[in-house]
């Protein structure tokens, strides 16, 4: 995959915003205060589950051809932050992988392109229940499986711009397995 300077900082920033603003939602600045390995942890967790979702999105446009870089969006990234102060509900836009291309990209290539985040999610997810079966991390590897889990579950809503839009129409019966594994490995995961 190739990278821009402008991509990577963007990355960065938004893994770190987005890292610390879900660890203050869930966890709370106090706690954090008093266990900062907390937010090491939570930044691996959303590392794995927001970084590697755009990522595999980058890597199936590049592999088609298209020219795909992460942008970040500050509002987006902004708005994360003080919802994770709030405590109450977290949403986050914190940016997304830009695709062009100077030909015609068929379904096929978007719904792939599109499907490709979510299918990180749950492997990421199914990687960590199935090393949580060691006994060693637990609740670690929980909270690494569900927030994966409900990545993919989110992302693969049938809404523009969201990535199930993309792929259900492109294939309305793959988006649908993909769906309802997400959601029972999510169940399942609790």
């Amino acid at each position: 995959m190739k990278f821009s300077q402008k991509e990577m900082e963007d990355l960065v920033i938004s893994w770190i915003v987005l890292g610390i603003s879900f660890a203050v939602f869930r966890l709370g600045v106090s706690r954090l205060v008093r266990n900062p390995v907390l937010i090491v942890q939570m930044l691996i967790i959303v590392g794995s589950a927001f970084v590697l979702h755009e990522l595999s999105h980058k890597y199936m446009a590049q592999k088609y051809g298209l020219w795909a870089e992460y942008r970040k969006y500050t509002w987006g990234l902004v708005l994360a932050f003080f919802l994770g102060l709030t405590r109450i509900v977290f949403f986050a836009a914190p940016g997304a992988v830009m695709i062009m291309s100077t030909g015609w990209v068929t379904s096929e290539i978007e719904g792939k392109t599109s499907l490709a985040g979510p299918v990180c999610n749950i492997a990421v997810g199914a990687a960590a229940l199935l090393l949580k079966l060691t006994g060693v991390y637990t609740g670690f590897l929980t909270e690494l499986a569900m927030i994966n889990f409900f990545l993919a579950v989110f992302n693969l809503i049938p809404i523009p711009p969201m990535d199930g839009s993309k792929v259900v129409r492109y294939n309305p019966l793959l988006w649908t397995a993909v769906f309802i594994s997400a959601i029972l490995l999510l169940v399942f995961s609790f």
